[in-house]
């Protein structure tokens, strides 16, 4: 996967995550899990610099509403 790729992978995954946060679209329909797993098998570092950033998100969201 090349760096431009990656910058546009993060940049999706970061703007889910403001929808999400902002009750746009929900955790299950946005399909941020399987983005995250494209990430961790690209670039692991870059996904573990994300992950404590959307573990919070999902434990801080009311995502039920």
């Amino acid at each position: 996967m090349t760096e431009r790729e990656l910058l546009k992978l993060e940049g999706t995954i970061r703007k889910k995550m403001e929808d999400i946060r902002a009750q746009r679209v929900s955790l299950k329909d946005s399909g941020i899990g399987g983005l995250m797993n494209t990430l961790k098998r690209a670039d692991e570092a870059l996904y573990e610099k994300i992950l404590p950033e959307y573990k919070k998100m999902v434990a801080d969201s009311n995502i039920f509403k």
